[in-house]
């Protein structure tokens, strides 16, 4: 079976066509669950995979997409719940699952030769992809990221997994990317309003 994109610039928010530094078209890769995955796929040549991590989406790399774009093709997908991506309520928003939705668009898109960008918690989970096909990955490029298990979690992290409340506080309450406008940006204040 071969996998077509699905564009679909009528279901983008209004918003999205108002920024001018994510020009680009989007995709979105539909899953068995009827699911969509958004993803931009913008240039030619040798593929580089953008991998973001939590709370943010591929928006975090959109000057790399512009500048890669050029010469190579710049692939970033929103995980499942991030982005323009579909944000289910039941879904396993877990390390494995993202991982199999990243191996599945590199599958469906037949993608070789592959460098690999990630950052944040975009690691795990792209580095779990690339060890589930090797030999689709050329090389890797690590943003702030963890590799190896670390020594310590910081207790608002941990807090997350406790499993009804962490469910609660960051599905319905969006607090873990709440805290994260003030506590990972260099605004002491936060994130303005839009």
């Amino acid at each position: 079976m071969t996998f077509q994109a699905e564009p679909h610039s009528d279901l983008l928010p209004g918003w999205r066509n108002s920024l001018a530094d994510y020009p680009w078209p989007s995709h979105f890769m539909p899953q068995r669950s009827s699911h969509k995955i958004h993803y931009i796929d913008q240039g030619e040549g040798e593929p580089m995979i953008m991998v973001h991590g939590n709370p943010t989406w591929s928006f975090y790399y959109r000057h790399l997409i512009a500048h890669f774009s050029q010469s190579q093709r710049a692939v970033a997908l929103d995980h499942m719940g991030c982005g323009l991506s579909d944000k289910p309520d039941r879904y396993p928003y877990c390390l494995e699952q993202h991982i199999a939705n990243l191996v599945d668009l590199v599958d469906r898109l037949d993608l070789t030769g592959i460098t690999l960008l990630v950052h944040d918690w975009g690691g795990a989970i792209g580095l779990g992809a690339a060890l589930r096909d090797l030999k689709r990955y050329k090389r890797f490029v690590l943003f702030n990221t963890g590799a190896f298990p670390p020594p310590f979690v910081p207790w608002r992290i941990l807090a997350c997994k406790i499993p009804l409340f962490g469910r609660v506080a960051v599905q319905g309450l969006n607090l873990f990317a709440r805290s994260a406008t003030w506590m990972a940006t260099e605004q002491p204040a936060g994130l303005p309003a839009p």
